[in-house]
């Protein structure tokens, strides 16, 4: 619980922090970065508008925004890409940037399919209650006494018939 309650207070954050690692860390570390230093600087805010949304999206759930927890899928895809991430930033490699961008996707779409899952959910039960009411309301009128009908007719006008 404790875990998942620093990935949820801590999605916005990496999203700023870790691609700046990438930049910093491919800087630092790389002696003949070159022109890949160009790649990495376009990437970066990328990387950052992904985690982004992946956060928005884990955020706009009731559930995450009620327990101010991630879910156990969450935290196990967030750890796993934070993880990749902060490697990235200490080894480039061909195989990592796939690892980070198979990662990123997975969330994404992790992200897209709970929120649907649970908006759904809520929407059922929400038609489900209103159905409950409308029953209740049918079955008391079939049960109780006649409806009381009040007739306002107007001295103007005669009644025809």
């Amino acid at each position: 619980m404790f875990y998942r309650r620093i990935l949820y207070l801590g999605q916005f954050v990496a999203a700023i922090v870790l691609p700046t690692w990438v930049l910093i860390g491919r800087g630092l570390l790389d002696n003949d970065i070159g022109w890949e230093f160009l790649v990495f600087l376009v990437a970066a805010p990328f990387l950052s508008i992904g985690m982004l949304a992946v956060a928005a999206l884990t955020f706009a759930r009731r559930s995450v925004r009620s327990t101010r927890t991630v879910s156990w899928l969450d935290a196990g895809l967030l750890t796993a890409w934070y993880l990749a991430i902060i490697a990235y930033g200490l080894w480039a490699s061909t195989t990592l940037a796939i690892v980070v961008l198979v990662l990123a996707v997975g969330a994404f779409w992790l992200a897209i399919w709970q929120f649907v899952r649970e908006t759904r959910a809520r929407w059922r039960g929400l038609v489900a209650g209103f159905e409950e009411a409308a029953q209740a309301q049918n079955d008391g009128a079939k049960n109780g006494p006649p409806p009381r009908v009040i007739v306002v007719t107007s001295d103007e006008d005669p009644p025809r018939g």
